[in-house]
């Protein structure tokens, strides 16, 4: 009488999956998140401080994709100089899982004076790979009026 054919993996060939299981572990590539975009009030202060500074790469960087529209590096962004910048009245609504509207002020202390300005602006934000990204503003921010300081030539 033949050995009847046995069904199923025996115990090496269960020991044989669980090591090959083990082997590729840990074998994609690690994740970083940068802490700048690691949440949509970061993203955004990211994106302010570098209009602040005038640096174009860092303001590619807080967008989901590319913007053709941004002023070349070293060109006038609408802000005067400043010495602080900050962001309050954060208001958001989440759109889906990934996809936020935030609105938001944005306060600032043009260098030299100790007048605060403050003006409203909002964007919509989208997780990626565990990072949020700008997708678009929210319309037209309403800008504050332009109110130069006067400096010594002015005088």
């Amino acid at each position: 009488m033949a050995p009847s054919a046995r069904g199923g993996v025996g115990w090496r060939g269960v020991l044989a999956i669980v090591f090959a299981s083990l082997t590729l572990l840990g074998q994609g590539e690690r994740s970083r998140v940068d802490p700048r975009f690691r949440t949509p009030s970061s993203a955004l202060l990211t994106y302010w401080e570098a209009l602040r500074e005038g640096d174009a790469d860092a303001v590619q960087d807080c967008f989901i994709t590319g913007r053709r529209d941004l002023p070349m590096p070293g060109a006038l962004w609408f802000m005067p100089p400043t010495d602080d910048l900050w962001l309050t009245a954060f208001r958001s609504l989440p759109v889906t899982g990934g996809r936020v509207m935030v609105r938001y002020e944005v306060h600032f202390r043009p260098r030299g004076s100790r007048d605060e300005r403050m003006f409203e602006s909002g964007s919509e934000l989208v997780r990626s790979r565990g990072e949020w990204r700008i997708a678009q503003p929210l319309g037209e921010a309403s800008l504050p009026e332009w109110k130069p300081e006067p400096t010594p030539v002015d005088i």
